[in-house]
């Protein structure tokens, strides 16, 4: 009866935590828009200053990725 109880307050916890997936180009929400653009102009903005003319094969979705993932955004396509 314990390990029943255990399980499932463990499978309620991890429940709790989910977010659902949102697509920022076409969110209705004004507030969480005006975030990610905003986030995702400060990784250009970051990458473009950190990257010199000399770099040979700069991983710009790479970087990209890291840095809204940084921010908190984890499925980007």
């Amino acid at each position: 009866m314990r390990i029943l109880l255990l399980l499932s307050f463990i499978l309620l916890a991890n429940c709790s935590s989910y977010k659902p997936v949102v697509n920022f180009e076409t969110s209705d929400n004004v507030e969480d828009n005006a975030k990610y653009w905003k986030n995702l102009s400060a990784c250009n903005f970051i990458f473009d200053q950190n990257t010199g003319a000399l770099a040979v094969f700069p991983d710009k979705k790479g970087f990209i990725t890291k840095c809204m993932g940084d921010y908190g955004y984890s499925v980007l396509r």
